[in-house]
């Protein structure tokens, strides 16, 4: 059995500020309207995958954290960040940004691109619905616009 919940649709969006240092135009500061889709697999049990309530709370509670927030990778790769004294400096290619650090969102990566993200999501959101063992497989994808995503997807381990 396979469901599929429509993050535009469903009120299942964000919005954010990023840069992505080694793309000439993208490495401006700026920002999208982001919305994730989801399609899980697995069996049902008492004739239901899972509630859809159940699945669409847990999403949410992973993307609240990031709505209006710049996001800043974690790990220095492409760009160097510091925190002090409650701001976040971040340099990369000659520019610096500041920002109050309550304004930011690390992510665990070294780019804040769709791709990541959508990686991002579909590691925490697995984690999440472990606990559903009938659950086997789960696709993410995080929009930056309309028309245009990137896609994680794989098995749950149990």
């Amino acid at each position: 059995m396979e469901i599929h919940i429509n993050g535009g649709a469903n009120n299942i969006r964000f919005s954010a500020a990023h840069f992505i240092p080694n793309i000439e135009k993208c490495s401006r500061l700026h920002g999208h309207d982001y919305s994730v889709d989801l399609t899980l697999n697995g069996e049902m049990v008492e004739g239901v995958l899972i509630d859809y309530g159940i699945i669409k709370k847990e999403i949410r509670d992973i993307i609240d954290p990031i709505d209006h927030k710049v996001i800043v990778p974690a790990r220095d790769r492409y760009s160097v960040h510091k925190v002090e004294n409650g701001v976040c400096t971040v340099n990369f290619r000659q520019k610096e940004y500041q920002f109050p650090e309550r304004d930011v969102f690390f992510l665990d990566s070294d780019m804040s691109s769709s791709e990541n993200l959508s990686q991002y999501f579909f590691t925490m959101l697995s984690e999440r619905i472990r606990k559903h063992r009938n659950i086997k497989f789960l696709t993410v994808v995080v929009y930056e616009g309309p028309g245009q995503g990137a896609k994680s997807e794989g098995g749950i381990d149990q």
